[in-house]
């Protein structure tokens, strides 16, 4: 379904994620962009890029209604608890709609009021969102069962602490997926793995990381890929020491239940990081023709490094958003809604003029045998 142009976009949010997308959709010169958003700070930042800027609440049913009317499309770049009234006031509105959240009964609520000739894109910026196309993508270059293993990771480009980590992305989040059940698939079925569980090590280019499993990256993803996938695991990348520390923090010093002690700690006592990367690897494993094989995909989304520039994982959001609605643009975006079991080639979803300056990629093939 290719959309006539130009197209008059509301992004409601203009924090990192929403003002990285603005920028990137200007530059296509195809897009009327109007950023809102309900803190000065962030509406000044935007005005200061030369945006056309509103104010809301995106709590508000009466404000989003009308910000969103006339427009084409919708971007809810905002907190998971308001997508849902962002997607409500896009159906309402008639307009495309896309945000960066995982899917929750009360957005996906919203997919049944739109209109045949609409789109509505849920989850897509870098987890959930890139990380489900480049495992999709893997799983469906297999024929019967495969393994899935999702390792990704936004951590400093050089490890600067102990625990090397820093304010990178929202720490209520950061803490949910160290503390909740993970969602995993073992011989073919839906379990719930212990957070922090499952720790391997491994190198890439050289690096030493590890990783272990947390909640939330997998729940979007179970519903896409298929029958075929036989075991599923998400675990987050980290440097050496991290999971130790973590668990220290949590467990021998007591804080899991004194959440907003240890918030205290880590918001005063963890360095504002620049420039972050955020590193995806991702393996399936599984027969082709007669052969056992692991294929592995690698990549690796850099910051600037400037002190007032996006980080990492907000220009790899904002990039994997700009590039899905550039193919709605061109009539070419493959159907990403829950069950659709479609999955794009890997150098079609990473090689777009908006990823291709930010990320390095590679695939790797190991024959394991026969």
């Amino acid at each position: 379904m290719a959309i006539q142009l130009p197209l008059k976009i509301a992004i409601v949010g203009a924090g990192s994620v929403g003002l990285a997308l603005a920028e990137m959709l200007r530059q296509g010169g195809d897009w009327s962009i109007l950023l809102a958003d309900s803190t000065e700070e962030a509406r000044r930042r935007a005005e200061s890029s030369g945006f056309a800027v509103q104010h809301v609440d995106a709590s508000q049913m009466k404000e989003l209604r009308r910000l969103v009317a006339g427009q084409d499309v919708v971007v809810a770049a905002v907190p998971d608890p308001l997508t849902p009234k962002v997607a409500a006031a896009a159906m309402l509105a008639g307009a495309h709609y896309l945000d960066f959240s995982n899917a929750s009964a009360k957005t996906e609520a919203q997919r049944a009021n739109l209109a045949a000739d609409r789109f509505f894109l849920s989850g897509c910026g870098v987890s959930p969102g890139l990380v489900d196309e480049i495992a999709a993508s893997l799983a469906g270059s297999f024929r019967g069962a495969v393994d899935l293993t999702i390792r990704v990771g936004a951590i400093p480009r050089q490890q600067t602490n102990r625990l090397g980590y820093g304010l990178i992305w929202n720490l209520d989040g950061l803490l949910a997926e160290y503390t909740a059940p993970c969602e995993a698939i073992v011989d073919g079925q839906r379990v719930m793995l212990e957070p922090l569980s499952q720790k391997e090590d491994f190198v890439l280019d050289g690096i030493a990381y590890e990783a272990f499993c947390t909640s939330g990256g997998v729940s979007t993803l179970i519903e896409r890929i298929g029958q075929n996938v036989r075991n599923l695991v998400f675990r987050t990348i980290r440097y050496p020491g991290h999971l130790d520390y973590i668990s220290f923090l949590l467990d021998d010093l007591g804080l899991r239940q004194r959440r907003d002690l240890l918030m205290t700690v880590l918001r005063n006592g963890l360095p504002k990081i620049s420039d972050d990367q955020v590193l995806i690897f991702v393996s399936a494993r599984g027969f082709r023709h007669t052969a056992l094989v692991e294929r592995s995909v690698m990549l690796r989304v850099g910051s600037t490094g400037g002190r007032d520039t996006p980080t990492a994982l907000a220009l790899g959001s904002a990039a994997h958003a700009a590039g899905l609605l550039d193919a709605a643009r061109r009539g070419t975006l493959v159907d990403r809604a829950p069950g659709a079991n479609r999955h794009r080639d890997l150098a079609e979803l990473l090689d777009t003029r908006f990823l291709t300056p930010l990320v390095t990629w590679t695939v790797h093939d190991i024959a394991l045998g026969a």
